[in-house]
Protein backbone atom coordinates (compact mmCIF):
# COMPACT_ATOMS: atom_id res chain seq x y z
CA UNK A 1 0.00 0.00 0.00
CA UNK A 2 1.60 3.50 -0.98
CA UNK A 3 2.23 6.07 1.61
CA UNK A 4 -0.34 9.11 2.09
CA UNK A 5 2.02 12.19 1.65
CA UNK A 6 2.37 14.15 5.24
CA UNK A 7 -1.08 16.45 6.28
CA UNK A 8 -0.72 20.27 5.27
CA UNK A 9 -0.61 20.26 9.14
CA UNK A 10 2.25 18.39 9.74
CA UNK A 11 4.02 20.13 7.13
CA UNK A 12 2.88 23.47 8.62
CA UNK A 13 4.21 22.33 11.92
CA UNK A 14 7.73 20.65 10.49
CA UNK A 15 8.31 24.42 9.28
CA UNK A 16 7.19 25.94 12.76
CA UNK A 17 10.12 23.77 14.67
CA UNK A 18 12.56 25.93 12.84
CA UNK A 19 14.66 27.65 15.56
CA UNK A 20 14.63 24.35 17.89
CA UNK A 21 17.48 23.07 16.95
CA UNK A 22 20.92 23.16 18.83
CA UNK A 23 23.00 26.33 18.23
CA UNK A 24 26.34 26.08 15.98
CA UNK A 25 24.91 23.40 13.10
CA UNK A 26 24.76 23.93 9.58
CA UNK A 27 21.56 24.30 8.00
CA UNK A 28 21.78 20.72 6.61
CA UNK A 29 21.96 19.45 10.26
CA UNK A 30 19.06 21.91 11.17
CA UNK A 31 16.59 20.89 8.62
CA UNK A 32 17.78 17.09 9.81
CA UNK A 33 17.32 18.34 13.45
CA UNK A 34 13.97 19.64 12.20
CA UNK A 35 12.59 16.18 11.04
CA UNK A 36 13.94 14.22 13.83
CA UNK A 37 12.02 16.54 16.45
CA UNK A 38 9.25 16.23 14.27
CA UNK A 39 9.13 12.29 14.65
CA UNK A 40 10.09 12.36 18.50
CA UNK A 41 6.76 14.21 18.82
CA UNK A 42 4.86 12.46 16.73
CA UNK A 43 4.10 14.70 13.98
CA UNK A 44 5.52 12.08 11.34
CA UNK A 45 4.90 8.73 12.32
CA UNK A 46 6.25 5.72 10.62
CA UNK A 47 4.91 5.34 6.92
CA UNK A 48 4.30 9.06 6.33
CA UNK A 49 5.78 10.53 3.08
CA UNK A 50 7.62 13.31 3.02
CA UNK A 51 6.77 15.91 -0.18
CA UNK A 52 8.98 15.51 -3.57
CA UNK A 53 12.56 16.56 -2.25
CA UNK A 54 12.02 19.97 -4.87
CA UNK A 55 8.84 20.90 -2.83
CA UNK A 56 10.52 20.25 0.16
CA UNK A 57 13.49 22.32 -0.31
CA UNK A 58 11.16 24.93 -1.37
CA UNK A 59 8.73 25.30 1.78
CA UNK A 60 11.99 24.53 4.10
CA UNK A 61 14.09 27.61 1.85
CA UNK A 62 17.24 25.56 0.83
CA UNK A 63 18.74 24.35 -1.95
CA UNK A 64 17.85 20.65 -2.93
CA UNK A 65 21.45 19.48 -2.77
CA UNK A 66 21.59 20.61 1.14
CA UNK A 67 17.62 18.78 1.27
CA UNK A 68 19.47 15.42 0.02
CA UNK A 69 22.62 16.07 2.48
CA UNK A 70 19.75 16.04 5.48
CA UNK A 71 18.16 13.22 4.35
CA UNK A 72 21.33 11.34 3.66
CA UNK A 73 22.23 11.42 7.16
CA UNK A 74 18.50 10.54 8.53
CA UNK A 75 18.93 7.55 6.47
CA UNK A 76 22.29 6.38 7.80
CA UNK A 77 20.40 6.80 11.40
CA UNK A 78 17.69 4.65 10.05
CA UNK A 79 14.94 7.20 10.46
CA UNK A 80 14.09 7.21 6.61
CA UNK A 81 13.97 4.96 3.19
CA UNK A 82 14.21 6.59 -0.06
CA UNK A 83 13.17 5.30 -3.31
CA UNK A 84 13.63 6.73 -6.74
CA UNK A 85 11.15 6.54 -9.79
CA UNK A 86 8.00 8.85 -10.32
CA UNK A 87 6.68 6.78 -7.03
CA UNK A 88 9.58 7.65 -4.94
CA UNK A 89 10.49 9.43 -1.93
CA UNK A 90 11.23 9.28 1.48
CA UNK A 91 9.35 7.48 3.95
CA UNK A 92 9.27 7.76 7.61
CA UNK A 93 10.33 4.48 8.79
CA UNK A 94 10.70 4.16 12.85
CA UNK A 95 9.93 6.40 15.25
CA UNK A 96 12.15 7.59 17.73
CA UNK A 97 12.32 6.66 21.25
CA UNK A 98 14.33 7.60 23.68
CA UNK A 99 15.60 5.17 26.76
CA UNK A 100 14.87 5.75 30.09
CA UNK A 101 18.48 6.18 30.61
CA UNK A 102 18.94 9.21 27.82
CA UNK A 103 15.81 10.45 29.70
CA UNK A 104 16.70 9.84 33.47
CA UNK A 105 20.48 11.53 32.24
CA UNK A 106 19.16 15.05 30.76
CA UNK A 107 16.68 15.13 33.43
CA UNK A 108 19.44 14.64 36.21
CA UNK A 109 21.82 17.40 34.72
CA UNK A 110 19.06 20.15 33.65
CA UNK A 111 18.95 22.26 36.96
CA UNK A 112 15.79 23.02 39.04
CA UNK A 113 16.14 26.55 38.49
CA UNK A 114 16.18 26.05 34.14
CA UNK A 115 13.47 23.64 34.97
CA UNK A 116 11.36 26.21 36.83
CA UNK A 117 12.16 28.54 34.01
CA UNK A 118 10.94 26.76 31.75
CA UNK A 119 7.69 25.58 33.57
CA UNK A 120 7.31 29.26 34.24
CA UNK A 121 7.49 30.01 30.01
CA UNK A 122 5.35 26.69 29.46
CA UNK A 123 2.72 28.52 31.64
CA UNK A 124 2.49 31.64 30.15
CA UNK A 125 2.41 30.25 26.88
CA UNK A 126 -0.57 27.53 27.61
CA UNK A 127 -2.59 30.22 29.10
CA UNK A 128 -2.33 32.89 26.92
CA UNK A 129 -3.34 30.21 24.03
CA UNK A 130 -5.84 28.61 25.55
CA UNK A 131 -7.44 32.39 26.25
CA UNK A 132 -7.35 33.09 22.84
CA UNK A 133 -8.49 29.43 21.45
CA UNK A 134 -11.48 30.12 23.55
CA UNK A 135 -12.55 33.32 21.26
CA UNK A 136 -10.70 31.96 18.10
CA UNK A 137 -10.62 28.25 17.60
CA UNK A 138 -13.13 26.74 15.06
CA UNK A 139 -15.13 23.77 15.02
CA UNK A 140 -12.46 21.72 13.37
CA UNK A 141 -9.74 22.92 16.18
CA UNK A 142 -12.20 22.02 19.13
CA UNK A 143 -12.48 18.61 17.50
CA UNK A 144 -9.21 18.07 17.05
CA UNK A 145 -8.61 18.92 21.31
CA UNK A 146 -11.16 16.93 21.99
CA UNK A 147 -9.30 13.45 19.93
CA UNK A 148 -6.30 14.40 20.92
CA UNK A 149 -7.70 14.31 24.92
CA UNK A 150 -9.89 10.89 24.26
CA UNK A 151 -6.54 9.29 22.81
CA UNK A 152 -4.29 10.52 25.61
CA UNK A 153 -6.79 8.88 28.04
CA UNK A 154 -7.57 5.40 26.08
CA UNK A 155 -3.15 5.25 25.08
CA UNK A 156 -1.47 3.00 27.85
CA UNK A 157 2.37 3.11 26.84
CA UNK A 158 3.86 5.89 28.84
CA UNK A 159 5.79 7.68 26.30
CA UNK A 160 2.72 7.48 23.70
CA UNK A 161 0.84 9.09 26.27
CA UNK A 162 3.49 11.89 26.42
CA UNK A 163 3.64 12.01 22.62
CA UNK A 164 -0.12 12.40 23.13
CA UNK A 165 -0.75 15.44 25.88
CA UNK A 166 2.46 17.03 23.75
CA UNK A 167 0.77 17.30 20.83
CA UNK A 168 -2.07 18.56 23.00
CA UNK A 169 -0.83 21.32 24.33
CA UNK A 170 0.70 22.79 20.78
CA UNK A 171 -3.36 21.96 19.28
CA UNK A 172 -4.24 24.75 21.48
CA UNK A 173 -1.82 26.76 20.43
CA UNK A 174 -3.43 26.05 16.74
CA UNK A 175 -6.77 27.19 18.03
CA UNK A 176 -5.46 30.36 19.31
CA UNK A 177 -4.91 31.02 15.64
CA UNK A 178 -1.56 32.62 16.30
CA UNK A 179 2.02 31.03 14.41
CA UNK A 180 4.20 32.56 16.95
CA UNK A 181 2.77 31.14 19.91
CA UNK A 182 2.51 27.80 17.98
CA UNK A 183 5.86 28.14 16.83
CA UNK A 184 7.05 28.55 20.81
CA UNK A 185 4.45 26.04 21.92
CA UNK A 186 6.43 23.51 19.61
CA UNK A 187 10.30 24.18 20.89
CA UNK A 188 9.13 23.99 24.24
CA UNK A 189 7.67 20.84 23.72
CA UNK A 190 10.43 19.91 21.55
CA UNK A 191 12.61 20.48 24.73
CA UNK A 192 10.55 19.15 27.19
CA UNK A 193 10.36 15.28 24.80
CA UNK A 194 14.34 14.68 25.95
CA UNK A 195 13.03 15.50 29.44
CA UNK A 196 10.30 13.77 30.46
CA UNK A 197 10.57 10.82 32.59
CA UNK A 198 7.88 9.21 34.66
CA UNK A 199 7.17 6.83 36.99
CA UNK A 200 5.43 4.20 35.32
CA UNK A 201 2.11 3.17 36.32
CA UNK A 202 1.65 6.41 37.59
CA UNK A 203 -2.13 6.95 38.10
CA UNK A 204 -2.52 9.62 40.21
CA UNK A 205 -0.71 11.86 38.02
CA UNK A 206 -2.37 10.45 34.33
CA UNK A 207 -5.99 11.10 36.00
CA UNK A 208 -5.40 14.58 36.58
CA UNK A 209 -4.10 14.88 33.45
CA UNK A 210 -6.75 13.59 31.56
CA UNK A 211 -9.43 15.18 34.32
CA UNK A 212 -7.30 18.70 33.20
CA UNK A 213 -7.61 17.93 29.20
CA UNK A 214 -11.18 17.84 30.07
CA UNK A 215 -11.64 21.00 32.17
CA UNK A 216 -9.28 22.95 28.68
CA UNK A 217 -11.49 21.41 26.03
CA UNK A 218 -15.15 22.13 27.79
CA UNK A 219 -13.40 25.93 28.45
CA UNK A 220 -12.71 26.68 25.19
CA UNK A 221 -15.56 24.52 23.67
CA UNK A 222 -17.88 26.66 25.96
CA UNK A 223 -15.70 29.86 25.22
CA UNK A 224 -14.91 30.42 28.52
CA UNK A 225 -11.40 32.67 27.77
CA UNK A 226 -10.53 32.74 31.81
CA UNK A 227 -11.91 28.87 32.63
CA UNK A 228 -9.65 28.15 29.47
CA UNK A 229 -6.47 30.01 30.38
CA UNK A 230 -6.79 28.88 34.34
CA UNK A 231 -7.19 25.15 33.09
CA UNK A 232 -4.31 25.74 30.67
CA UNK A 233 -1.97 27.08 33.36
CA UNK A 234 -2.63 24.63 36.08
CA UNK A 235 -2.21 21.82 33.72
CA UNK A 236 0.84 23.09 33.06
CA UNK A 237 2.15 23.82 36.12
CA UNK A 238 1.22 20.19 37.38
CA UNK A 239 3.04 18.95 34.51
CA UNK A 240 6.28 20.87 35.82
CA UNK A 241 6.21 20.11 39.22
CA UNK A 242 6.52 16.57 38.65
CA UNK A 243 8.94 16.85 36.63
CA UNK A 244 10.97 18.71 39.34
CA UNK A 245 9.99 16.04 41.26
CA UNK A 246 11.46 13.68 39.51
CA UNK A 247 14.57 15.80 38.96
CA UNK A 248 15.46 15.90 42.78
CA UNK A 249 14.90 12.19 43.22
CA UNK A 250 17.75 11.58 40.38
CA UNK A 251 19.76 14.11 42.13
CA UNK A 252 19.26 12.06 45.38
CA UNK A 253 20.87 8.85 44.03
CA UNK A 254 23.74 7.49 42.04
CA UNK A 255 23.73 7.38 38.53
CA UNK A 256 23.54 4.69 37.05
CA UNK A 257 27.28 3.30 35.36
CA UNK A 258 28.39 5.80 37.46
Amino acid sequence: MESAVISTRALDLLLLLRGSEPEGLGRADQVSHQIETAILMGILTEGDRLPTESALASELGISPITLRQSLAALRTKGLIETSRGRSGGSVIRRQIELTDTELQHKLRETSTEALRDLGDLRAAVASMSARLAASRADPQNVEHLEDLAKRHRDTVDEKARRRVDSRFHVAISIGAQSSRLTSVALQLEAELMTLWWGIPDHVDGENSAVEQHTAIVQAIRDRDADAAARAAEQHSRSDMEFLIEQHLRLTMQPEEGA
